[in-house]
Formats: structure tokens, sequence, C-alpha cells
């Protein structure tokens, strides 16, 4: 998945989610504040350009909860309704195009917010960012690239487990088995991911750095254009990983006990009450 897609997923729609049912509004209601750090982690802004960073945040979060929240609810009607029909593959599959649905949805709004931020950037402020993207590009590729495949793989499976468990308890040894064969069928594709963002950074430095009338436009247009600029390779590795994860998924859900299936429920359904508060309040 692209990484402005990725980061928007991560920025709203699964900090809620993952956050775990009890905490999920307490989270919720500080995402300013978490995407506040994660802009100080990359630029420093002045008051004035922070006071109109907050407005244009608090703007785009008032659409989120109005606009957004209500259909997560309607999202986690339907995944219960999953579970009653025995999760049908077809219905799984849709289920995860409405979910990349609802990140998508986010793009355009998250991208003017930024846009409109970059537009209050100092030529020595952009510069900076340059600067610290190109920095956490190099640690990323020291750490991801330095791991063996063993090491990639165990790490992948850490992170399944640790978001399958986290909303059906420890999984059990058949499920684990099912989790380790998912985990070895897929492609690997940090070298690819960082590659491409390498390519990415350096032509985003340019139209930043460049500071031309149209440079915002430039961007819209970069970032519009980056799944097609995808290597071949990549894109086939994307789809196939999509699919084993998909796979993947749904049988852990197949193959859980009435016990998983009870937290698993309990679970969708606080997360959905919490929603439907939030998107009222």
């Amino acid at each position: 998945m692209p990484a402005t897609r990725r980061a928007l997923i991560g920025g709203m729609l699964l900090v809620a989610t993952l956050s775990g049912c009890s905490a999920t509004q307490f989270i919720y209601n500080r995402v300013d504040i978490l995407i506040r750090w994660y802009l100080d982690d990359y630029v420093t802004l002045d008051r004035d350009q922070q006071a109109r960073f907050n407005t244009r945040l608090d703007a785009l979060l008032e659409w989120h909860r109005l606009e957004e929240l209500p259909q997560y609810v309607v999202l986690l009607d339907d995944a219960l309704t999953i579970l009653d029909d025995g999760v049908p593959l077809e219905s799984t599959r849709a289920m995860a195009a409405r979910i990349e649905s609802a990140a998508i949805r986010l793009q355009d709004p998250f991208l003017e917010l930024l846009l409109n931020t970059g537009e209050d950037l100092s030529p020595v402020q952009r510069t900076g960012f340059i600067e610290v993207l190109l920095a956490k590009q190099e640690e990323l590729e020291a750490d991801r690239l330095a791991r063996d495949d063993a090491e990639y793989r165990d790490d992948l499976g850490r992170r399944f487990d640790k978001q399958l468990s986290r909303y059906l308890g420890p999984l059990t040894d058949e499920q684990v088995s099912r989790l380790e064969q998912g985990v070895a069928a897929m492609t690997r594709l940090d070298h690819f991911w960082l590659q491409d963002r390498r390519v990415w950074i350096a032509a985003l430095s340019e139209i930043l750095l460049g500071d031309e009338p149209d440079w915002a436009d430039q961007v819209r247009a970069l970032i519009a254009g980056r799944d097609e600029a995808l290597l071949p390779d990549y894109r086939e590795g994307i789809d196939h990983n999509g699919e084993v994860i998909l796979q993947l998924s749904r049988d852990v859900l197949l193959l859980r006990s009435d016990e998983q299936d009870k937290k698993l429920r309990a679970r969708l359904t606080a997360l959905r009450d919490d929603l439907a508060a939030l998107s009222d309040a």
C-alpha cells in the first residue's frame, strides 16, 4: 500500500480500531495531539503556523467525526453479520475493499491539510523537512535491510500474532500453524518499499525546494501517479500479499474457539458502540 494511504489509515481509522475498545474514545479524542506530535518529528512550526495548522486540523477531524465515523459503525455491524454467516470469502473480500475505500476517502482532505501547511513553510523549514525525510530513510534502510529472510518473516509473524491476539486472545496451535504458513507464502517487499520511498522523496524534494508557483499541483500529481509508478514486481507483490493476508485472516477466524468468538464479538460490539457515541457527540 502506498505510504500516503498507510499514513492515513494509521493516523485515524486504525488508531481508533486498534487502540482497544475501552480506550477508543480516549484515543480518538486525542488524534489531533498524535498528529501534531508526528508533524513535530518532521518540522517545527512557529506560533502562527501552528495556529493555522490547528484550525485546519480541527476542521478535518470534525468532518471525519460527522461523515466517516457513522460509516465505520456500519462496517462493524456488517463485520458482526459476516461472523454470523460463517465468514464467507466474498463477504470478507468485500469488507476489505470497503476498509480500503474508507482510507482512500481520507486521502484528499488529509493531503490538502499537508499542502496548506506546506504553503506556510519557509525555505529553511522546507530544507529541514527534506533533511529529516532523508535521515529517516537512512535509518529505515539500515534497520530493515539488515534483516535476513528468517528475521523478516519472524517480524511479520509477531506483528500478525499481536494484532490477531488483540481481538481473539492467545492463538491456538492450529491458528499459529496457519499463521506461519501465511507468513511463509508472502513476498518480501521491504526492499521494494524502501526503493520506492527513496525515489518518491527525491521527486518530492525537487518540487518543494524548487518552489514553483504550481508546486502544490505538482505534489498532487506526484501522489496521484504513485500507484502507477510502482515497479511491476512491487505491484505484483502487493497484490499477492494482500490475497495471502485476506485468506490467512479468514482462516484464523474460521478456526476460532467459542471463547475467542465471544471475545471477538464483545470487542467489536464495544468498538462499534464507542464509535457510534463519538459520531453523535
